[in-house]
């Protein structure tokens, strides 16, 4: 017996053995993203969401949208009632919305992510701005709770459009709360504001049979209890500076670790090279891959997308995850570290 994608990727979410080691890029379907304009701006050009932020593209940023620093939509939290605006999901042609991202895809075949941006936190310091969404949290606690609890519930209420629309397997809420060094803001305040709400928001998720997943690609390894407390399956895009190996190790039977390419160093660069990209594809899957399950690569590179170099590296990329990505569960089998495939 040999497993499809879909089959092996159902083995990773549930902490089982693989028979290959997943490159996500290659074996999941992914919707959602950077094509909810109502979350993210306009795809084609700068322009405003359905909350008032007002997306632009960046060079820093490799080309992708941030929200700008000079159009802040709430400058009081107190005054959150009055002055934020959420996007009316009603009007979305999700009919069309769905179809155009889901042409061509095989439900049998592959695994259905549907990643959705902008989670509590993120939307909360886009609202306000980093700075004073940060400060609010001890100046005004009492508002930044009621402000995140009612994020929560739009995003629950948009939870049920993506199941009715998409039905996919896993829905991904991307909440960077954390630098490539450290967390935003303390353990205990993460655990004040933000925990409730995703706890709140994957159970929304699993109430429709959907797995839930969190993004977070800063240094977090303070809150992955707390991301299993909340009910995620996995932990996407972890990056080398968490020691991802220790994580799998304690962790890796109740979370899945994806990613683990370091997009943050000169292999994530538009400028690295095709020895460094198979390098650092190497590295992943020989230091997270050897335990043969709960770990899958997730490898991005920042800048334009189309760029004929970018496509060369990640030709590598893929490559080499898919060579070794083979080699290493054989060889644990072999050895008679894994148990054999059905």
């Amino acid at each position: 017996m040999s497993y499809n994608k879909r089959e092996n990727y159902e083995a990773l979410l549930a902490h089982e053995p693989v028979e290959w080691i997943p490159d996500q890029v290659m074996d999941v379907k992914i919707a959602g993203g950077r094509a909810e304009t109502w979350e993210n701006g306009p795809l084609d050009h700068d322009g405003y969401d359905g909350f008032g932020n007002r997306w632009v593209s960046t060079v820093t940023s490799g080309g992708a949208v941030t929200p700008d620093s000079k159009v802040i939509p709430l400058d009081d939290v107190c005054d959150w009632e009055d002055k934020v605006h959420f996007p009316d999901l009603d009007a979305i042609d999700w009919e069309e919305y769905a179809a155009q991202q889901l042409a061509g895809y095989d439900r049998a075949e592959r695994i259905l992510e549907y990643h959705t941006w902008d989670s509590i936190f993120l939307r909360f310091t886009h609202l306000l701005s980093f700075e004073e969404g940060l400060c609010a949290f001890y100046e005004e606690p009492e508002a930044s709770m009621a402000l995140c609890n009612a994020i929560t519930d739009y995003k629950i209420r948009l939870v049920g459009y993506i199941d009715k629309y998409f039905k996919p397997d896993v829905i991904i809420h991307y909440d960077d709360t954390a630098t490539s060094k450290s967390l935003f803001m303390s353990p205990e305040t993460y655990r004040t504001f933000i925990k409730p709400c995703h706890k709140r928001l994957n159970d929304a998720i699993r109430s429709y049979g959907i797995l839930p997943g969190t993004h977070v690609c800063g240094y977090c390894t303070d809150i992955i209890p707390d991301m299993i407390d909340e009910g995620s399956v996995t932990w996407q895009s972890a990056q080398p500076s968490n020691d991802i190996a220790h994580i799998i190790e304690e962790y890796g039977d109740r979370i899945s670790v994806v990613g683990g390419y370091d997009t943050q160093g000169a292999p994530g660069l538009a400028s690295a090279t095709v020895d460094e990209v198979i390098a650092e594809t190497t590295r992943c899957m020989e230091e997270y891959g050897k335990y043969g399950h709960s770990f899958a690569i997730f490898p991005l590179i920042v800048g334009p997308a189309g760029d004929e170099h970018i496509t060369e590296l990640y030709k590598n990329i893929h490559e080499t995850a898919v060579k070794l990505g083979r080699e290493i569960p054989a060889t644990l089998r072999a050895e008679g570290k894994l148990p054999a495939i059905g």
